[in-house]
């Protein structure tokens, strides 16, 4: 049998910890590959979010028409994803009371597949 752990996740921080901090965190329960992989998804954003800092000193140039924004913010989409899916009741709830998933919102009835 695979055994789960608690976890605690810092966005701000991107990091995954097995005990708790005073930093901002949300609870996870996964096995070490669950964990793992969301440890690399936070590493991704990392990486994102470095990029993103090239852009800022630029005034006049828009993020809402930048690649690099849109990378960050589906990673950032991702990795609320699998926090969700790991995630305890306490924090699932957190998460649908941010309503950053669209997806928790959307039933997908009107995707092919749904039709009468």
């Amino acid at each position: 049998m695979i055994q789960k752990k608690l976890y605690y996740v810092s966005i701000s921080g991107k990091r995954v910890e097995p005990e708790p901090s005073i930093n901002d965190q949300l609870t996870v329960v996964g096995t070490t590959d669950e964990i793992n992989e969301l440890g690399l998804q936070l590493d991704q954003l990392r990486r994102d979010d470095e990029l993103t800092q090239f852009r800022a000193p630029i005034p006049y140039k828009s993020a809402d028409h930048d690649k690099a924004t849109d990378k960050f913010n589906e990673d950032l989409i991702k990795v609320y994803h699998t926090i969700y899916e790991l995630g305890t009741d306490e924090t699932r709830t957190h998460i649908r009371q941010m309503n950053i998933l669209s997806k928790l919102q959307d039933t997908d009835y009107n995707s092919p597949g749904y039709e009468r």
